[in-house]
């Protein structure tokens, strides 16, 4: 599982879930592995499900996923395991504060919708979007970033016009993490529209 996971936060090819989350890697070598008990521990204390999580969290709260290794994981797994449950049980509070964020930037004439979106976004204006530097300077989560992505869709448009390694690596990160989350995609686009855009209106 580690590896498929591995290779699905590092390979833009390779899909965790169309590989069954599994790798190519033979039991020999798996068995042959220095970390195979920490392994073996894991899957005799953890469901299969709680391993995912664990091993996701680690990626999901990495800075740069392509540099997560197993010695991260077995220093800071659990931790991150903790933080990144506590953000799933809690997404839908999170991201309310942190659409009244927006809201706030917006009421204080620091941004417009468009500003927030990047609907303006073109090759001659490629500043990043005011919704993605609250997410730089660590004012909203990634997990409400995701919520937003899922619910209105604006990543293919900055993708195409953002061009910087920063925004490239969170777009990678982005769009690896969503297959595992269930979002109520109808019930966060009312939250959005009764807090973002009535009040613009």
């Amino acid at each position: 599982m580690y590896l498929a996971m591995k290779l699905h936060f590092t390979n833009k090819n390779f899909d965790y879930f169309q590989a069954g989350g599994r790798s190519n890697a033979k039991e020999t070598t798996y068995q042959g592995r220095n970390d195979f008990w920490f392994f073996e521990t894991l899957a005799k204390k953890y469901t299969a499900e709680e391993i995912q999580e664990l091993l996701l969290a680690s990626f999901v709260l990495s800075e740069e996923t392509t540099k997560v290794w197993i010695g991260d994981i077995k220093s800071f797994g659990f931790d991150r395991y903790l933080v990144w449950k506590a953000q799933v049980e809690a997404h839908s509070y999170n991201f309310e504060q942190d659409l009244d964020t927006m809201v706030c930037c917006v009421e204080q004439g620091e941004h417009t919708f468009a500003s927030l979106f990047g609907t303006s976004l073109s090759e001659s204006e490629t500043r990043p979007p005011g919704a993605l530097r609250l997410l730089y300077k660590g004012k909203t989560q990634l997990l409400s970033f995701i919520i937003l992505e899922q619910s209105i869709g604006f990543m293919s448009h900055w993708d195409q016009y953002l061009k910087d390694p920063l925004w490239e690596r969170t777009s990678f990160k982005i769009k690896k993490v969503k297959p595992f989350l269930s979002i109520p995609v109808e019930k966060f686009r009312k939250m959005i529209y009764n807090k973002l855009i009535v009040p613009s209106a």
